[in-house]
This record gives C-alpha cells, structure tokens and sequence, in this order.
C-alpha cells in the first residue's frame, strides 16, 4: 500500500528495529510475562495500560485503544507523516530504500533532518581540524574529554565560508540554511555562518536525529549562548537536550535529573551521572514533564540555592502537578550550577545532593505558608492559592497528599483546600497530531467489516469476490476495502500494511492481533458475513424509501402504470426485509 517504497524495504526496516527498543526511547516499559507494559505515551493515564509485543511487533493502548506497528508509533509519536516515519527508521536500520516510481518530494520535516544532518557532520569534523584548536581547548578546560565530545557529537563552527560550502556541497540552497538558522544575510549583502566561531552542541529528538544547534562563545562573544531558531521540528518547550543519550541511564536507574544547561549535563555525565537533561533557556514545562514521567518514576530537578532558584522551584511544583508528577527538589549552593559544583566538590557531593532532596510539594507548602500570628487575611489568600492547585491537579491521591500538607502547615482545616476542587477534564486529543487518512464512519457495521477484512486475509478475499465494496455508503470505504485487499495480494501478516491504514482501524486490528478487543476470540468469517447482512438491508431500507417517493410522485401525475409497478416493487422489497 505504501506509494513511494517498495515492500522489501519495509518488512527489511520491520524486522531490524526492535519495537520494544523504538518504544523505550519514549516509555519506561517493565517485562510482564511475554509483553512489556508502560504508560500511554498518548493519553493521560496513572495505571499502565500501554503493551507491546516483540513477538508480534504490536503496541496497543487498552486505554485509549490506540495501536499499530513500529511506523505508527513513530508517526504518532514524532507527529510526522508515513514517509517521514519511513525514512527515518530506514535510517536508523541502515536499510537502503528502494523507490517506487512517482516518489513526492522530501517533505518539510524530511528536508529539516537533512539539513541538520549535513550540518552536524560538518561542525564535528571542523573541530577536529586545526581550526578547530580553540574550541578544543576551552572544552578540555571544562572537563570535557574527547571520547564525551564524540558521544554528544559537538563540533566547532568556523567563521569563514566552510559551512556554506559544505552545505551547497550537498545540495543545501542558501535559502534554507538561512531558513534553518545556519547562515544568516549580510546587511550589505552575502552570507555568513550565524554560529561562527562557536562551539557547537547539536541538539536532537527522542529518535536521535539533529533537529537544532546551541552555539556557546569561547571568548568575549555576545550573546553567550546561541539557540537555532524554533522551527517545526525544534521547540524549546517540548525537547530536552541530552534526553537522547540519556535514555538508557534514566531506564536503568528509574530516576532523571533535570538541570538547567548544556555544560552541566556534560559535566554530570563526564562525573559518571548519565540519568541527566537540561532544559534550553526554559523553564520545565508540562510537555518536558509529560515526557520525562513516561519514562521515569523519579523526576529530580536541579535548582540555584538563590531566591531566583526558589522561585523557579515554585513555579515548576505547580507545572509538575498539573501532568501528575510529584518531583523533587535539588538545592545547590547560591551562585552554584551542576557543572561548578561538581568540579569543585566531586560527584560524590553531587549525589548527597540528590540525596537530600525535598518534594517539592513540601518546599512549596513551606514557602507559600503565612508566619506565626498571620492576620486572617494572610491566611485566606494563601489558602486560595493553593486551592487553585489542587483544584488543577488530575490524580486526587496528589492533591489530597497536598491538601493533608497544606492543612497541617497553616493550621486549618482540609476543607478549606477542596472548595475549588474541580472533577477531572478527560484529555481531549492533540490537534496538531497527525492521522492517517481516516474515514467519517457512519455505521458501526462498515468499519467492523473494514476491520475485519484487514485482520483476516480469508476475510478480505472472500468480501472481493461477493462485491461487498459497493455496500458502503460513506465515501471512501469502497475505496480502502479496495486497497485493503490489494495489500493482501503481497503482505503475509496484516501487521505489513497496519500503519497505513486509519487510525480507528490500527487500533482495532492490532488488538485483535493481540488477543484483545471485541474481534478477539470470534469467527471473523461469521462477523464479516453479519455486517454484509446489515448493509444490505440498510441499502435495501434507502431502496424502499426511494421507491415510496417514486410512487407518490407517480401517483401525482396520474400515472397508473407506472404507479402498479412500483407497488410491486414495493411488495417484494417489504418481503425481502420482513419475511
């Protein structure tokens, strides 16, 4: 079914990438039996209800009902499109693609990886090459060794025209790395490497691919850091630097540790800290901390010892409570940073850090909390405040937690805080979420038959050859019953073509394939054969009321004979729907 890559190329891409391991990248999964569990990674949810198979190579919500393959994953999880979700897990098999003819062009995304690509390849080599001297040289200053250089793929930008010319070299116009933040425009005319004379941290997605640079200043430069701009594929709000290299330590250890820059993740995990990630230039947000709550069940977060420290904290208690993460509070020393502090005082120093870290839900209650002899007022402010907290919070075990702590530290009854307790809003899904092309399903017997024939090659074949197609009524199943039964003609398993069916069908075949749903354990044939019947009649049902005007429109012309036929059309269609 796929339009622009041959078969071969697919099942190859199937059969080398893990599904538990692409998942993992994205979802904390626990071994339980001969699946893995962990929490939807598209929906809200406390209790695990997310499950893959490698045997099958199947995910499937039994939460949202959300499923599919290795490419619906990927599509729903990176909100990329088929061929995007193809070729980048080709990449990341070292599959080579064959091409269909007809092959669309590369589309924005497609083209964003490319070029970032090229890019990275180029920073790191520069700084490899003499005139990449300096850079290397404030980077051994900092602690940062060749062997983690390599790891985080950081590079140099020199300030003449190399980057240009490697970029041009592989068929990158000056538009675009302008467009991407690599070149910028002379006021007078000409170009010049935006990040000239910086050193380079590429800055990837949970899938590993270069989606932006920072650029750090080695000397009086201003300003000191330099982000790519935010593009379709870069927003600062929903990525994590070192995330990607991260992933294995934080699964391993059930815990991360968000710091605030790119040098102190590298300096933690040069320590021999690899659960580590930094915001870039942001406050944690909810999405930072949605992901970070699929994939650990501790969330640290490091914080100055200052009062601009404090504040943030505060700030990220309320941001973490509103995904359901209860984090803790890391506190360093005033005027130290990770980096500072663990060059100075060791990892070891480090880690009692980490171990004296509060939730905080307390530090919160304890800041927020009015003084000894507070004026009522004080008191009813502040109780307010944090009612408007709880009354955000969707797990009522945390907002309880928080009540039980802020009723005892004011001094007041629980009550007070449950006033603007608000019932939970059920997550309504993402708009910017991409779909495969999907279809308005007007009867539940036209998607069930759909769903049918794409589970069971017997099923799909046997709908063909009785014409069942043009029993559909809603536009565009005929047309996918179609393509469902030409996928059969070369697939093994429906688990070949699922991702390129529409959603509500993914899920539905692959928890029939996994034994779950309400196609599991019946006679497909028979279910198949039930909906062919409802169709029928449905057609039947708009035949009679076709011909019941037909008749009173013959009737009123005064048409005898024709008003004789169709009563004996009529007869016969009531016969045939009322036996």
């Amino acid at each position: 079914m796929a339009e622009f890559v041959a078969d071969a190329s697919l099942e190859e891409i199937q059969r080398r990438v893990s599904i538990v391991d692409l998942v993992s990248t994205y979802v904390r999964l626990k071994k339980q039996g001969r699946r893995f569990v962990g929490l939807c990674p598209f929906h809200a949810e406390k209790t695990p209800s997310f499950s893959v198979s490698p045997e099958k190579g199947l995910f499937y919500c039994f939460g949202c009902g959300v499923g599919g393959n290795i490419f619906t994953f990927f599509m729903r999880v990176e909100r990329v499109d088929f061929r995007t979700a193809v070729e980048r897990l080709a990449e990341k098999a070292g599959v080579p693609l064959t091409q269909r003819r007809g092959s669309s062009p590369h589309d924005v995304r497609n083209r964003a990886y490319l070029v970032h690509r090229v890019a990275a390849e180029y920073f790191a080599m520069a700084l490899a090459r003499p005139e990449g001297r300096l850079a290397r040289s404030y980077l051994t200053h900092r602690g940062i060794s060749p062997e983690l250089a390599g790891r985080f793929g950081l590079g140099f930008c020199p300030p003449g025209p190399g980057l240009q010319q490697a970029l041009t070299h592989a068929g990158v116009s000056v538009t675009e790395a302008c467009r991407w933040g690599l070149l910028a425009e002379r006021t007078g005319g000409g170009t010049y490497p935006r990040f000239g004379g910086r050193v380079i941290f590429p800055i990837r997605n949970a899938a590993g691919a270069v989606v932006a640079f920072a650029g750090r200043a080695i000397g009086d430069q201003l300003p000191k850091y330099m982000n790519s701009p935010e593009s379709v594929v870069f927003r600062k709000g929903e990525l994590l630097f070192g995330l990607y290299e991260a992933c294995q330590a934080i699964r391993d250890s059930g815990r991360v540790l968000v710091v605030e820059g790119y040098l102190d993740v590298l300096a933690l995990v040069e320590a021999g800290m690899g659960e580590v990630v930094a915001t870039m230039g942001t406050a944690v947000t909810e999405k930072h901390f949605e992901i970070l709550r699929r994939l650990a069940d501790e969330v640290y977060i490091c914080f100055d010892g200052d009062e601009a420290g404090r504040r943030a904290a505060e700030r990220a208690f309320v941001v973490s409570t509103k995904v359901g993460v209860w984090a803790q509070g890391v506190f360093l020393p005033a005027g130290q940073d990770p980096d500072s502090f663990v060059r100075s005082a060791g990892v070891e120093a480090m880690r009692q850090a980490i171990a004296n870290s509060i939730p905080l839900a307390d530090f919160y209650v304890d800041r927020k909390a009015p003084p000894p002899g507070a004026s009522v007022a004080a008191k009813s402010r502040v109780i307010h405040e944090i009612a408007e907290v709880v009354g955000s919070m969707p797990d009522p075990v945390m907002a309880q937690l928080l009540v039980q702590k802020a009723a005892v530290r004011i001094g007041v009854d629980e009550r007070f805080f449950q006033l603007q307790r608000r019932p939970l809003i059920t997550e309504q899904p993402d708009p910017q979420t991409p779909t495969t092309e999907g279809a308005p399903w007007a009867r539940p017997e036209e998607q069930t038959l759909l769903a049918a024939m794409a589970a069971n090659r017997q099923v799909a074949q046997r709908m063909a050859s009785e014409g069942v197609g043009q029993l559909f009524l809603t536009p565009g199943l005929n047309e996918l019953a179609q393509r469902i039964t030409r996928a059969w003609e070369s697939a093994t398993e429906s688990s070949e073509f699922l991702s390129e069916l529409p959603e509500d069908l993914q899920g539905m075949v692959s928890a029939y394939l996994l034994g779950a749903g309400p196609l599991a354990g019946v006679d497909l044939v028979r279910v198949a054969n039930d909906c062919v019947v409802k169709l029928k009649k449905r057609q039947s049902r708009m035949r009679l009321e076709t011909l019941k005007e037909q008749l009173r429109l013959a009737q009123s012309q005064g048409n005898e004979a024709k008003v004789a036929a169709l009563r004996d059309q009529l007869k016969s269609l009531r016969e045939l729907l009322d036996p």
